[in-house]
């Protein structure tokens, strides 16, 4: 195959043939092991209209929801890299539709593994699968975040086909199996997506990750990089509700929307706190949103709506503190470079999330409930529950670990063509006219990569811009002002 020079980079074009055979094979194994299923059938539509209207107007609406949120929301969110963002949405965009296209498959196979479906009978497609795919998706996102401008698209897709397949075996395990409560995905979809591309992008970060001139914002792709988080704060409680039902689905939603309310006001306080009453936007594009992934695995089971608040200030406080602080110690002690934060947003608050699943499951009465105890929680007892629900915690996170090493031993090897520039559009885009210079605008540096006491050569070089640019515009201000003197001089003569 021929290779294509764009800005001195090699981008051998044989891989896209790549897209075409997936395409191809995920084709044929839908024609043999999919149909549709009972609410979608040619045959059962005289007798199911009712049924099928009904489903369609409980659970359609919320899956346009999640849809937002996957596509635009973590889609834009990414954007935050001032050389990346065409790469930050538009792989994004790919790795999603194909997460989609695999989770009916993996689950379908894992389903039968378990015994929950027969082998005799083809897998059926309907709305309740169809958001458990965006699911899906998400996890994979979460992931992405973290290996964010250090894989290509090709690498992507290999990443995409191995974690759905580890998804779906964790989901299964977790929710048909042992039973968890989890309806927002706290355990199952962020700690699991968190620690999966933790653990990938410890294997795969080669040196040059180190002080990276180009993992920095600006202010033009932090303002697009706000979209995404503001559609994701709005969306949230459709996710987190989106597969409850009756009371509960109400119920969850208020408790997401409270907890998304305590995270973002302890955001803006911690982070006016660490800069010295000023906001950093990183803080504020991301750990606004923990409130919504710590309340997800107990939206459903808390007692008192003021609890959610609680959870929510907790979730901004740790996420905050993992901005500001964590994410550059570990960068230093153990060489982990988790490109947008993702164990700041999802892991620590999808672990913790677990863990107050379970006190909130503990502390479940039969008066609350209206029934017995064990009636609810699967034959069990609420302490028991609870224990499941920390058990379940670390089985995710543990899954996690183990797909994401072995994932990112695979990558490792550098094969499917490997991007030779960190977090550069130019890699992989055609880009017509003229794409942002280093120096063109303002860089602001990711300080959870990058923290006050190390990388100083890095921050002298980006204080230099700060001072350049403002000696540029007194510069450019004095100059107007000789001139506006000047003329005023000027006719002041000829008067």
């Amino acid at each position: 195959m021929h290779a294509k020079e764009n800005h001195g980079i090699q981008i051998r074009s044989g891989y896209a043939w790549l897209f075409l055979f997936i395409e191809i094979q995920l084709i044929i194994f839908y024609a043999i092991f999919v149909e549709w299923g009972p609410n979608s059938d040619y045959a059962n539509s005289s007798t199911n209209n009712a049924s099928t209207n009904e489903n369609l107007q409980t659970y359609y609406p919320i899956f346009q929801d999640v849809h937002v949120m996957m596509f635009i929301g973590f889609g834009f969110l990414m954007t935050y890299l001032r050389h990346h963002s065409w790469t930050s949405v538009g792989v994004n965009f790919l790795v999603t539709v194909l997460a989609i296209q695999l989770y009916f498959l993996f689950a379908g196979f894992w389903k039968r593994i378990f015994g929950s479906e027969s082998w005799e009978e083809r897998i059926h497609i309907n709305t309740t699968m169809m958001i458990q795919a965006d699911f899906a998706a998400a996890s994979v996102l979460i992931t992405f975040g973290g290996v964010l401008g250090k894989l290509s698209a090709y690498q992507m897709t290999l990443l995409t086909i191995i974690e759905v397949f580890f998804y779906a075996f964790n989901e299964e395990l977790n929710f048909y199996s042992v039973q968890v409560f989890d309806v927002g995905g706290s355990m199952t979809i962020h700690a699991f997506g968190a620690y999966f591309g933790l653990a990938c992008t410890w294997f795969i970060s080669k040196k040059l990750a180190k002080d990276h001139p180009k993992n920095a914002s600006n202010y033009n792709s932090n303002l697009f990089g706000m979209i995404g988080t503001l559609f994701l704060w709005m969306y949230w409680p459709s996710f987190n509700s989106a597969l409850e039902t009756g009371n509960g689905m109400l119920r969850t939603q208020i408790c997401t929307l409270f907890s998304l309310i305590g995270s973002t006001l302890t955001t803006f306080m911690l982070s006016a706190l660490y800069k010295g009453g000023k906001f950093h936007m990183e803080d504020i594009l991301n750990a606004t949103l923990a409130g919504g992934v710590m309340m997800g695995s107990s939206a459903n089971v808390v007692q008192y709506p003021f609890a959610a608040f609680i959870v929510g200030c907790v979730a901004g406080l740790v996420s905050t503190f993992g901005f500001e602080t964590l994410s550059g110690v570990l960068q230093r002690k153990i060489g982990l470079y988790d490109t947008a934060g993702i164990h700041n947003l999802h892991g620590m608050p999808g672990l913790l999330g677990g863990i107050v699943s379970a006190i909130f499951v503990a502390a479940t009465t039969e008066k609350q409930l209206g029934m017995p105890v064990e009636q609810y929680f699967f034959g069990r007892s609420a302490y028991k529950q609870g224990g499941i629900q920390i058990a379940c915690t670390f089985i995710s996170i543990g899954i996690g670990l183990f797909g994401g090493i072995i994932t990112g031993l695979l990558l490792k090897i550098d094969f499917l063509n490997p991007p030779k520039e960190y977090y550069d559009d130019h890699e992989f885009w055609e880009i017509d006219g003229e794409a942002p210079k280093d120096d063109s605008v303002i860089k602001i540096p990711n300080t959870h990569v990058q923290p006050d006491n190390v990388h100083v050569s890095e921050r002298v070089n980006t204080d230099r811009i700060f001072m350049q640019t403002e000696e540029n515009l007194i510069q450019i201000k004095d100059n107007k002002e000789k001139e506006k003197q000047i003329n005023t001089e000027k006719f002041a003569k000829y008067e």
